[in-house]
């Protein structure tokens, strides 16, 4: 393979100037640049942030289940996804009386599951969350019969009264 060779000048420093001009009209256009006040608020808004301290949920016995109330609900990017599916898998994070854990989709039949409860509205901040990990199971047809999958089972409801 031969060698490449560059053939484009380094910018001047004058480019870097007219680069950075070419947003500086636009923030300003109309007056809706930003002010001093929102700069101070985006910086309040760093008080709200919290760590996620939660601990990750992984089943490995049969009959394994967690529950509680969901205070956060999101979407991970998964290092498993095969080419061309959707990399982004669901999570929740919910607190009972031991604490805070995170549910996330990772295992094929989990995110289906809570992919269904997130497209019917029921994964919001405050609703009651529970999943079931029922052990492997192998596939029962198609390309995949007889390899074991992970089973769960998911439920999600709004809070009573």
């Amino acid at each position: 393979m031969a060698a490449s060779k560059s053939t484009t000048a380094a910018p001047a420093a004058d480019d870097f100037d007219e680069a950075a001009g070419l947003l500086g009209d636009a923030a300003d256009e109309g007056g809706k640049g930003i002010d001093e006040d929102e700069f101070g608020a985006a910086e309040d808004l760093l008080d709200e942030v919290d760590e996620d301290d939660a601990e990750a949920w992984n089943p490995t016995e049969r009959g394994e289940s967690i529950s509680g109330v969901i205070i956060k609900v999101g979407e991970t990017r998964s290092d498993f996804a095969k080419p061309g599916e959707d990399a982004m898998v669901p999570t929740v994070t919910i607190q009972n009386r031991e604490g805070k854990f995170r549910v996330i989709g990772f295992a094929s039949v989990l995110k289906k599951e809570m992919l269904v409860l997130r497209d019917n509205g029921k994964l919001v901040t405050g609703n009651l969350f529970a999943a079931k990990y029922w052990g492997e199971k192998p596939v029962k047809r198609g390309a995949f019969a007889g390899k074991p999958y992970r089973h769960y089972s998911v439920a999600a409801q709004a809070k009573k009264g």
